[in-house]
């Protein structure tokens, strides 16, 4: 495997959250009543179910990551070739999975690309609906994105531009003005009622209809606050000059080949790509793994923009006579920009696989410290949850998701951490990322010296101990 899933310790520190919420769902504590969470709990039930069957471990969690990549980039091939045929569609996978991030966040065990992948793979029954008419595609469609919703709600956006594509506007005319019920309300009316279902069914049953966790975390006043700087432009900008310029350069392509050549199919992709673009140029904070938001529409008119090279090559008589100057300058243009993206293949994607330490050996010591004591320990108290999940130790299931967002937007304060450690008295505590944060506060502070013993010989993180286990 190019990333290393049985060496790298932590790909990114949203694994140690979402590892530990599936390890509190299993041991039966109850999601967004207990269990504190800022996204929906899907993957993370699915999570915990996959760990019943094959075991817990890191290893087993970013495989699962690694299968909905897999689904996401063959379906993504297929829905595309649906309309532009397989050479394109070949295009549109390799930029995708050798755009910045992706190569690193296909393996995490984040929540973003399992729900891109249904959200993926519900297109393909659109655009297999489009083909086909069959209603039951845009039930099946409805579904999966009710469903990718019930991840995380990275895609919401998507919405409006699916209706408009069910709907297909440029179709109405006088004769079909009649028909309307039957031909353009009802399919609109499915794909929206097998969304809604769905979506409040799962959320029903994951009682995630919190707007506190789920929506006031992301959407409220206290995040604009929190995040008073927009830096999506920077930040976009950066990722397009230092690493993915070519795509940048086939997606513009692109666009030019789907008003030309008038491949109506693609203003699917250019509102995907303007949509997401504006949401992210908006939002606060935005943080690397949202550039797969516009990654997947560039990767999809790079595909568009190998159509001209291989349409040319496609024409029965290609023959001097049949010279026709702008398919061949268009098809150069084509061809230069797609030979330019692979010899920049290989030096890109070397960028974005994970650095591989020697070795985690003081990593690994603070687990084997935690593990002296894991037969005398309930709980233990971190702002770091990987190292509970590595020493199979449970975390109070209120600080499951300890995380800059919710630190900034009041929604965890010094006041309730102190109340935490009186309420479950943690035989072991490890503060390692928001030091700042934890010792500030005189009575957290306290609390801790007094009643806890420090590993002196621990550096990586500080580790305390009850005293009455010493």
């Amino acid at each position: 495997m190019i990333v290393p899933l049985k060496e790298e310790f932590q790909l990114n520190f949203d694994e140690g959250l979402e590892l530990m919420r599936a390890s509190l769902y299993m041991q039966g504590y109850s999601p967004h009543i207990e269990i504190w969470s800022d996204h929906p709990f899907l993957f993370t039930a699915m999570l915990s179910f996959w760990f019943s069957i094959v075991g817990k471990s890191v290893f087993f969690a970013r495989l699962l990551t690694i299968i909905f990549s897999a689904l996401l980039i063959w379906f993504f091939f297929e829905t595309i070739r649906i309309s532009l045929g397989i050479f394109p569609a070949l295009i549109g996978a390799i930029s995708l999975a050798a755009s910045s991030g992706f190569i690193r966040f296909s393996s995490a065990v984040m929540i973003g690309i399992p729900s891109l992948s249904l959200t993926v793979i519900s297109i393909y029954f659109l655009f297999l609906y489009k083909k086909s008419k069959q209603k039951y595609l845009l039930i099946i469609s409805g579904v999966l994105f009710a469903l990718s919703l019930q991840i995380k709600f990275l895609t919401v956006f998507l919405i409006p531009i699916i209706l408009l594509f069910i709907f297909d506007v440029k179709k109405i005319n006088f004769e079909s003005i009649q028909k309307l019920r039957s031909r353009f309300i009802y399919p609109l009316l499915l794909w929206i009622i097998s969304l809604v279902v769905i979506f409040l069914i799962f959320s029903l049953l994951f009682n995630a209809l919190s707007y506190e966790q789920l929506f006031g975390t992301h959407f409220g006043e206290e995040i604009k606050t929190a995040f008073p700087i927009k830096d999506g432009f920077e930040r976009l900008s950066k990722v397009i000059i230092n690493k993915d310029y070519d795509l940048f350069y086939l997606a513009i392509f692109g666009i030019f080949v789907v008003f030309v050549s008038h491949r109506w199919e693609g203003l699917f992709t250019v509102a995907w790509l303007g949509a997401g673009t504006l949401l992210l140029l908006n939002h606060q904070p935005v943080w690397p793994h949202h550039y797969c938001l516009i990654s997947i529409p560039m990767a999809w008119l790079a595909a568009y923009a190998s159509v001209p090279l291989f349409d040319l090559f496609k024409e029965r008589e290609f023959r001097l006579g049949n010279f026709r100057l702008g398919n061949y300058f268009w098809a150069t243009i084509s061809l230069i920009l797609i030979i330019f993206a692979l010899l920049t293949l290989k030096p890109k994607v070397s960028k974005d696989i994970p650095s591989l330490q020697t070795n985690y050996e003081s990593e690994f010591a603070v687990v084997n410290r935690l593990l002296e004591h894991k037969n005398s320990t309930k709980w233990l108290f971190t702002d770091v949850p990987i190292y509970g999940f590595y020493s199979d130790l449970l975390v109070p299931p209120e600080i499951a998701v300890f995380s800059t967002k919710r630190i900034k937007t009041g929604q965890l304060t010094q006041d309730e951490i102190y109340e935490l450690l009186v309420k479950y008295r943690p035989e072991q505590i490890l503060i390692g990322r928001f030091k700042g944060f934890i010792y500030t506060s005189t009575d957290v502070y306290s609390y801790i010296n007094k009643f806890y013993s420090k590993s002196n010989d621990i550096s990586v993180v500080e580790h305390y101990v009850l005293k009455s286990l010493k």
